[in-house]
């Protein structure tokens, strides 16, 4: 009896450690992403020890979550895979489409649109269907982004205006900076440099207010594209070192890589040729084109995956 006794004694302590380092992972996951990683292992061991189906679910994911940040898509798409049939299996809708967003995201990355989309659209239903109405806005703000990329500009200032009443009625700054940054650059791309500056700098305030370090970086890089767009290639130059500067310092290797392509565009305008090659030699090597080749044979296999799990669910 009491050998039974130390057993729920020791399985009780070791829930709360893993609760405690869950709870860790959530806050890493947004501002320390190499510590993250470190915690998210750890997790992950002690909920596979204990056998925690949710522990591990949450363990993959956050693992995901910050392992995309440092741009390691391939081992992303690993933990969100299988994270992904964790909260299949207990029926956890909203963890399912947190997976699906985040697979979308690096899809999107790596100019993948239309599985992206996919992604995203399977992220949306599970969404809805959980009546997790605030995730939904979110995963919708992210289909804008990939409309632009699309250059389908009308769609996705639809989809950015949506998340950004919603966001605003709830008083969420960082989310509301997310939609205002994507409505900023399609002003942008349409020649409207002014109000595509103008929404550019409020995203990084309200990112500010919020502490959240990505949005900082990517408002930042986004002002400097909007100012190399205008002519004003030295300001542009001078932001996108800024930009450089504290996404290197935050460890933020996926937004690193996209500021020093831009760096060496506006370069390349400046005519300063060698170190337009430089900063362009960096973002090749950063790229790791083999992580890219990978994450699209990862998407090949889930997708025959998913379409087998369908099938084994009508039988």
């Amino acid at each position: 009896m009491k050998e039974l006794e130390d057993s729920d004694s020791k399985l009780e302590g070791a829930s709360k450690k893993l609760t405690a380092m869950l709870e860790a992972l959530t806050v890493h996951k947004e501002k320390n992403f190499v510590e993250g990683w470190k915690v998210g292992i750890d997790a992950l061991d002690l909920a596979t020890e204990i056998d925690s189906r949710s522990g591990m679910a949450q363990a993959h994911e956050g693992l995901a979550n910050v392992l995309w940040k440092l741009a390691e898509y391939s081992q992303s798409i690993e933990h969100f895979e299988l994270a992904l049939d964790k909260f299949l299996g207990m029926g956890d809708l909203y963890g399912v489409a947190r997976c699906y967003c985040g697979m979308g995201i690096i899809s999107a990355t790596l100019e993948e649109y239309r599985t992206a989309l996919e992604y995203f659209e399977d992220g949306l239903s599970a969404s809805r269907r959980s009546a997790k109405h605030q995730f939904a806005a979110t995963i919708t703000g992210n289909i804008g982004h990939v409309y632009f990329n699309l250059g389908r500009y009308g769609e996705a200032m639809k989809c950015f205006a949506h998340g950004l009443e919603f966001y605003d009625e709830l008083e969420q700054p960082h989310n509301s900076g997310n939609m205002l940054g994507g409505m900023a650059g399609v002003h942008v791309y349409l020649g409207e440099y002014d109000k595509g500056l103008e929404l550019a700098e409020k995203a990084l305030n309200l990112h500010k207010k919020a502490g959240q370090t990505r949005g900082i970086a990517v408002s930042m890089m986004n002002i400097g594209i909007a100012l190399q767009r205008k002519g004003k290639l030295e300001l542009a130059k001078t932001e996108f070192k800024s930009a450089l500067n504290y996404a290197q310092s935050i460890n933020l290797k996926m937004n690193e890589y996209e500021v020093l392509k831009n760096l060496s565009s506006v370069c390349s305008d400046l005519g300063e040729e060698e170190e337009s090659v430089k900063y362009l030699k960096l973002y090749m090597d950063g790229q790791k084109e083999e992580n890219k080749l990978s994450v699209k044979r990862k998407n090949e296999h889930f997708k025959q995956r998913q379409i087998i799990r369908k099938m084994q669910s009508t039988k």
